[in-house]
């Protein structure tokens, strides 16, 4: 799933860079769409084997937690996508693409930690430092989208264009507090092994 979310996130990136292009940033939004599909059924699986598995390597709800919040994030990525795919805005501003790379930086530090889930009974320290760096992109999301909006309201005069921008910025911004209860799922999950 961490794999998905990366792949995704690097995807939507695309697809503001191909703002002109709207051909090729459709078919980009149908591969973020189909990684959204994949990773459902994946959420599917992993419930399915933790109700029919007598033993889990981590607590059930942990895992089970973990894997709704993994599902979240892919969920407004695609759901950004989404977006941009039906409101056509006339262009993306800077703050969109930085919005969409903190995401990026998200899914990555999400694809290690999950690759850390091994050795987190012994050696967490790597995981909780995922964590903390998801905090404080989290936070960073956060100015982000809080300047753009600030900065829209004051500047944009086309009414139906700050909605667009606002609507897919308000999701970007989502899917990084997503990947902060990543790292909150994760560091609960932490706290039962020390």
């Amino acid at each position: 799933m961490a794999d998905y979310i990366l792949d995704a996130a690097n995807l939507l990136t695309d697809m503001i860079s191909l703002e002109d292009e709207k051909f090729k940033q459709e078919e980009v939004y149908e591969q973020i769409k189909e990684l959204e599909t994949q990773s459902d059924l994946l959420s599917t699986e992993i419930y399915t084997l933790l109700n029919d598995t007598r033993y889990t390597p981590l607590d059930r709800t942990d895992m089970h937690n973990l894997c709704d919040a993994m599902d979240d994030i892919l969920d407004f990525i695609e759901s950004s996508a989404k977006r941009m795919m039906l409101y056509q805005p006339k262009s993306m501003s800077n703050q969109t693409m930085h919005m969409a790379e903190i995401v990026i930086e998200c899914a990555k530090c999400v694809h290690v930690a999950m690759n850390e889930l091994p050795n987190i009974k012994r050696h967490p320290e790597a995981a909780l430092e995922q964590c903390r760096l998801l905090h404080d992109l989290e936070h960073e999301g956060d100015d982000v989208y809080g300047d753009f909006v600030h900065a829209l309201f004051e500047q944009e005069t086309d009414v139906r264009e700050l909605i667009k921008m606002k609507e897919i910025m308000g999701s970007l911004e989502t899917a990084t507090d997503c990947a902060n209860h990543v790292a909150k799922a994760l560091r609960l999950t932490i706290v039962k092994y020390k």
